[in-house]
């Protein structure tokens, strides 16, 4: 009998330790991908994968291109960006965008 107990407490203690691993802050999560649209309060972003992740912007929001600091509406159509979105929790929050150094296709023409 103390033997599957030691069993359950040793399983019931590695089920904690991966979940805190998973959920610990302390880090800004990000998803990277391709600006599909934008308006003043919201970004989709169509990642690797396929999926298309709606992500707000606030007042707050910065967009970065290499080391310099852009304005929103260099976040266009096509656009390769990298956001912040904090503990990636919902609803999703842009903290930073990092564009890509080219500006998009539909941009140069």
């Amino acid at each position: 009998m103390n033997k599957r107990f030691a069993m359950f407490l040793a399983v019931a203690l590695f089920g904690l330790m991966v979940r805190s691993a998973w959920a610990h802050e302390g880090h800004i999560h990000t998803i990277m991908g391709t600006v599909m649209e934008r308006d003043a309060h919201s970004l989709q972003v169509k990642t690797p994968s396929g999926e298309v992740l709606s992500i707000a912007i606030t007042d707050k929001t910065t967009v970065v291109r290499g080391k310099q600091k852009a304005a929103i509406a260099d976040v266009q159509k096509g656009a390769r960006v990298v956001v912040g979105i904090g503990n990636g929790e919902d609803p999703l929050i842009a903290g930073e965008i990092h564009l890509g150094a080219a500006a998009p296709a539909a941009a140069r023409k």
